[in-house]
């Protein structure tokens, strides 16, 4: 039986974001064109402009993909019976685990910030803000509760967030330590020790 058409669609735009992910992480926002990503997918160039109106569109929505999953556990995150370590303790793990599966984002995102008009990031920018104040509220509970020490929560959420999102530029899947070996590490460092409650 033949796939449907959206089906086939679909497939292609996510195919088109994924090669997209690939080249701008490789070759930078300015130094991949439609007619590099056309060429990694096996396509005609023109063929692009039905799935996607430029090559910025294509840039956000590469964004956009990659922070919209770790948002949506994050968010639902907030409600659930958990203590404010217990929360942290999963967020951490949802993080790190996505960071070291599908960085390609937030490589590009961390390599192009400064080339990039803002105006084409602002979906993205929402979006991180919305996630780091999930970090926020937990450890704004964790204080409040007494599970983590009188701290300056702002700067903690940045301190926390800097140490992981710096594995994008060190992690290396055939390296010595697996990711779940790196996970509980993080995990020891930032809740067993810089949160020990006083």
């Amino acid at each position: 039986m033949a796939e449907p058409k959206g089906n086939i669609e679909k497939n292609m735009k996510d195919e088109l974001l994924e090669a997209a992910a690939r080249l701008f992480r490789r070759k930078g926002f300015d130094g991949t064109s439609m007619q590099d990503i056309a060429k990694e997918v096996g396509i005609l160039k023109g063929s692009i402009y039905y799935h996607f109106s430029s090559k910025n569109e294509i840039f956000r929505e590469v964004l956009t993909n990659g922070i919209d999953p770790v948002l949506k556990i994050s968010t639902r995150l907030l409600q659930e019976s958990l203590s404010p370590r217990a929360k942290l303790e999963k967020f951490l793990r949802n993080h790190l685990g996505y960071i070291m599966e599908h960085n390609d984002s937030l490589v590009i995102f961390f390599q192009e910030r400064e080339k990039i008009p803002s105006d084409k990031t602002e979906s993205y920018l929402h979006k991180r803000d919305r996630y780091e104040g999930v970090l926020r509220s937990i450890l704004e509970e964790g204080v409040k509760d007494g599970d983590f020490p009188q701290v300056d929560v702002t700067l903690t959420t940045f301190s926390i967030l800097g140490m992981c999102n710096w594995i994008i530029q060190w992690y290396d899947p055939g390296g010595p330590k697996t990711p779940q070996e790196i996970t509980d590490h993080y995990i020891q460092l930032i809740c067993d020790r810089m949160l020990k409650p006083d």
